[in-house]
């Protein structure tokens, strides 16, 4: 007998190297879901448990989100800081107000010592306790979500949790990126021609694929919702409505803008994951083009209406689509309705027609109708519609786009609010509904 010789591996050093690093790269993205998810699971185990949120439990929680922070920056936990005590609101100085609603305040603010800029969330003081704690229990879930996205390019950093001392006061430290949002740039300058609206969306759909693949799901990405900074740098920001893969919403729970909506999302699906994200980018992507809202909303809380809207551009979907769409009972007729009016009259999808070759090339188009895919199984994932070739045969030598230094307001931002930092902090409560469409539909109509 002979001794059978291994086989030679074929695979370079580099693959070798290539095949290791993404490994490590799985594990770490694992551990960092595997954190946030317990979080998550903690704060929502203690809001339905009714239990105060008291300091000695917050500081808790947010040495908890830096070991998230830790272990999406730099790949391990801090254990060793896991006691130590939250930060101080003190430290800071007010420079400015940014914004403000009912439940918090956002102001650009001076580190007292160092003398660094950032820019800070503050709940506003209720006098009912519990609805304190609701307020706090979705500040550090918003904390949660930003410290998973730590040190991506397309986020707005987090630099802790603070509080006041001896109070329950209790805030978000952040990077201060500006006040001007892609709302107000899209009003001076759109719409933009496709090489800058590849590099927009390439910046986008990194910063997306960034946040799903540790399992979050943004749910109202828009361009409201979309800071500018320096040289045209985009940052995805306002985590307020943002959940885990897996984490359900509760009947009847809408969280989202409505023309940005995906139609499961419109369904009350509550099984919605990441590709409600691509839709919402689709739906920026197309206003990026033509300045202008592709599926305006008209009321509040007509669901139908706005599904209609959006069957009405891309057709209705065929009888798969919706099974995975995951309809309502009650919908069953007024699909039929829809099916055989769209059957009278010969509709098609006429998103190409909407978007013909002289605004969109090709390559371009197949990543839009991509994203605005009705059915989600169908759908592009962020990660995908990176690897489409309008990407990997454009090259972008300049990553970024210059900015209007101004702001203003665009026909698809029109009647937005003049700043994204209001309605960061209306969205803080997001298990009080505030995120609800009748909430919402006032900052896009």
């Amino acid at each position: 007998m002979y001794a059978v010789a291994p086989a030679k591996s074929t695979a370079t050093a580099e693959e070798v190297g290539s095949a290791g690093a993404e490994l490590v790269a799985a594990r770490e993205t694992s551990a960092v879901g595997d954190r946030l998810a317990a979080v998550c699971d903690m704060i929502e185990e203690l809001r339905d448990a009714g239990t105060p949120i008291i300091a000695r439990r917050a500081a808790a929680i947010s040495a908890m989100i830096d070991d998230v922070a830790a272990t999406a920056a730099e790949g391990r936990p801090r254990t060793g800081r896991r006691k130590r005590l939250m930060g101080s609101a003190c430290r800071y100085e007010e420079v400015c107000r940014l914004g403000e609603g009912g439940f918090g305040v956002v102001a650009k603010a001076r580190h007292r010592a160092t003398g660094q800029v950032v820019a800070v969330k503050s709940l506003i003081k209720s006098s009912d306790d519990d609805d304190q704690d609701d307020g706090v229990c979705d500040l550090l879930r918003e904390a949660c979500f930003m410290a998973a996205c730590q040190g991506e390019p397309s986020h707005v950093g987090l630099h802790g949790v603070a509080r006041a001392p001896g109070t329950r006061d209790y805030s978000l430290v952040m990077d201060f990126v500006g006040p001007t949002t892609l709302c107000d740039v899209m009003g001076r300058d759109g719409p933009f021609p496709e090489a800058n609206v590849r590099r927009m969306m390439r910046q986008l759909l990194a910063g997306a694929e960034a946040m799903h693949r540790h399992g979050i799901v943004h749910r109202d990405i828009k361009p409201l919702n979309i800071l500018v900074g320096d040289g045209g740098a985009l940052k995805i920001c306002n985590f307020g409505g943002a959940k885990y893969v897996g984490e359900q919403d509760p009947p009847y729970q809408v969280i989202g803008t409505i023309a940005y909506m995906a139609p499961e999302a419109l369904l009350e699906n509550p099984d919605h994951d990441t590709l409600v994200d691509s839709w919402s980018l689709g739906c920026v992507m197309a206003d990026l083009i033509a300045d202008d809202l592709l599926f305006p909303g008209v009321e509040d809380d007509d669901m139908k209406g706005q599904l209609c809207r959006i069957f009405e551009v891309l057709g209705l979907p065929g009888k798969r689509a919706w099974q995975s769409l995951k309809p309502s009972p009650e919908l069953a007729d007024e699909v039929q309705r829809w099916r055989a009016r769209q059957r009278r009259v010969g509709h098609r999808n006429r998103l190409r027609g909407l978007f013909p070759e002289e605004l969109l090339s090709k390559g371009g188009f197949e990543v839009l109708q991509g994203l605005l895919t009705c059915d989600p199984k169908k759908r592009l994932t962020a990660a995908a519609a990176l690897r489409c070739r309008w990407f990997t045969d454009n090259v972008d030598d300049d990553p970024v786009f210059i900015p209007a230094a101004a702001p203003a307001v665009s026909k698809a931002g029109a009647a937005m609010a003049t700043t994204v930092w209001s309605h960061v902090v209306a969205c803080v409560g997001r298990a009080l509904g505030l995120l609800r469409p009748k909430a919402l539909l006032n900052l896009i109509m």
